[in-house]
């Protein structure tokens, strides 16, 4: 049986062994000249940084990374077997620990460690962006607002010259509501983001919106992509499952599966949400391919377009939804869905979000769909 393994720490791999040797290395040499907490941390920064080719604030960085490992012993301990976080994965850890209470650390170790131990081969190594999303999910679990605590909302409008720059702070499912408007007015109209937000402003359309969001069974909160799990005030559910159907364009209950099964496009590394990404059929429909969810992934335009031309292929698992995508070159790749409906993934979160039953085989129901109206 082939052992599981991230892409680039397979070890019959040339590239992935030099990755792997480069990380030892690297983990080894910056513990031998870590400053200590008396030692002047400018010229500190600056001595280690000149010795490898790095700023002072690019060490300052990688120090902060390494120095939060030390409260993630089960990820050092991961790390110093297979070798798999670089500059940027540390940098990543130790900027999104900032400050967090201790209590906190153990249950981020397990969630670090539930996303870098590989269950298949080949399989994507998570990069900093997926860290990030996997800790604030963590962390949104023990910062989140004190139940009657109004949330704070803010609004500014910053004046430069002949241009202005606008911020504003609402609630994650207002904000998200707004953000789809804009980009479905973007590309009806061919204007940029920012003219679209105008024109929904001074030029408004009546316009219905459906957010799908997705409840497990037994939870008082539902999962909105990009953002973990909310509390919402819509009550209406139903439940979603695979599906197949006659018709090329899939329904929206289909279609509301498969974007909570991928969570984003299917390529390895892309972070596009899956409610922003194509439907793909993986055998063409005009070919024979079904409207099901075991022939459709959710695939941004970009890598839509890298599959149409034929310079990547992949096969679906209809069983785990997981993705192995066959290149040109003849190498390949794979991926696993990453939404939030797959039923064997984050074990971590039964410790956080009120033990939430991930047991194989479990049914999940969607919130929704909900209508937002803006006129």
């Amino acid at each position: 049986m082939l052992e599981a393994c991230f892409a680039p720490c397979n070890r019959h791999c040339e590239f992935a062994q030099v990755f792997m040797d480069s990380n030892r290395l690297y983990w080894r040499t910056w513990h031998k000249v870590l400053p200590g907490p008396e030692d002047d941390a400018e010229l500190s920064f600056s001595r280690i940084g000149r010795g490898f080719g790095l700023s002072a604030y690019k060490a300052e960085r990688v120090f902060l990374g390494l120095d939060t490992m030390s409260y993630l012993p089960r990820l050092t301990r991961l790390q110093e077997q297979d070798w798999f976080l670089d500059y940027d994965r540390i940098i990543a850890i130790g900027q999104a620990l900032l400050g967090v209470k201790d209590e906190v650390y153990m249950h981020v170790d397990e969630a670090l460690v539930e996303l870098f131990t590989p269950s298949r081969r080949n399989q994507h190594l998570p990069d900093a962006g997926r860290i990030r999303a996997t800790i604030v999910e963590v962390l949104a679990q023990f910062y989140s607002e004190p139940e009657g605590k109004e949330k704070p909302e803010s609004y500014r409008l910053q004046r430069r010259g002949d241009r202005a720059h606008l911020e504003l702070t609402l609630d994650a499912l207002t904000l998200e509501s707004v953000d789809r408007l804009v980009r479905k007015r973007a590309e009806a109209e061919g204007i940029s983001l920012a003219a679209a937000l105008a024109a929904l402003v001074l030029d408004p359309v009546k316009t219905k919106l459906v957010i799908n969001t997705f409840q497990p069974v037994g939870s008082s909160l539902a999962h909105l992509e990009g953002y973990g799990f909310l509390e919402v005030d819509s009550e209406d559910m139903r439940e979603v499952g695979p599906a197949e159907e006659s018709a090329y364009r899939p329904s929206a209950g289909l279609r509301a599966f498969v974007e909570g099964r991928d969570g984003t496009c299917r390529w390895p590394g892309c972070r596009v949400p899956a409610h922003r990404c194509q439907l793909d059929h993986r055998v063409n429909y005009h070919e024979g391919g079904p409207t099901s969810s075991d022939n459709l992934a959710s695939l941004c335009q970009h890598h839509h377009n890298i599959k149409t031309d034929k310079r990547a292929f992949y096969l679906l698992d209809p069983l785990t939804g997981d993705i192995y995508w066959l290149f040109a070159d003849g190498t390949w790749e794979s991926t696993l869905p990453q939404g939030p409906i797959v039923t064997d993934s984050a074990n971590w979160k039964q410790s956080v979000i009120q033990r939430i039953d991930a047991a194989a085989g479990r049914k999940e129901r969607m919130r929704g769909p909900m209508e937002l109206s803006f006129s």
